[in-house]
């Protein structure tokens, strides 16, 4: 049985460049040629086989591309397999179906990108110490920020805050020596 770990999936970065192409004209021709096949299906079967394609291009591209992947499915539909062949928007049955199925991809992609987000964020909030305070470097200064604070306080030259770090630990031992006994 293969397992797919949607969140590890969502994590990864998009696809760039001529792979990104490549699974774009992918998304398109693939559920086109599918439909190609056979020209007897129900009337909400054209726009409803482009859906699964425009949510792996949401997983796998960039939002912008898979907008640009919902409209040319909604465009594709319309044109070869909604009302005569080669026309747009020739019926407002066409017209409403194009909408709706606009509306859709916007949910699709909408929903993976609110997902990713929340993801990032879960992510980047597990990362920082349980106290919140996150230790930092920049130029030889040792800094400290809170989550929710403004920004990060400089604590000094960093070999000083060291030596007192490890002053203070050292104090932190004798203080639980003393108290075994």
């Amino acid at each position: 049985m293969i397992r797919i770990d949607l969140a590890s999936v969502l994590a990864m970065p998009s696809i760039k460049g001529p792979q990104a192409a490549l699974a774009g004209l992918s998304a398109l021709a693939i559920p086109t040629a599918i439909l190609s096949l056979d020209h007897a299906l129900p009337a909400g079967a054209c726009c409803t086989t482009y859906f699964p394609f425009v949510l792996i291009s949401a997983v796998l591209l960039r939002p912008a591309l898979a907008s640009a992947i919902a409209v040319g499915s909604t465009g594709l539909a319309d044109a070869l397999f909604m009302g005569p062949r080669d026309q747009l928007f020739e019926s407002p049955m066409d017209r409403f179906g194009d909408t709706a199925s606009l509306f859709s991809a916007a949910l699709i992609i909408g929903g993976v990108y609110l997902f990713r987000r929340v993801l990032a964020e879960t992510k980047r909030q597990a990362s920082t110490s349980p106290s919140g305070i996150i230790f930092s470097l920049e130029k030889d200064d040792a800094l400290a920020s809170w989550n929710g604070s403004g920004g990060p306080v400089r604590l000094g030259p960093h070999e000083e805050v060291e030596r007192m770090m490890q002053d203070f630990l050292g104090q932190l031992e004798v203080g639980r020596r003393l108290n075994r006994r």
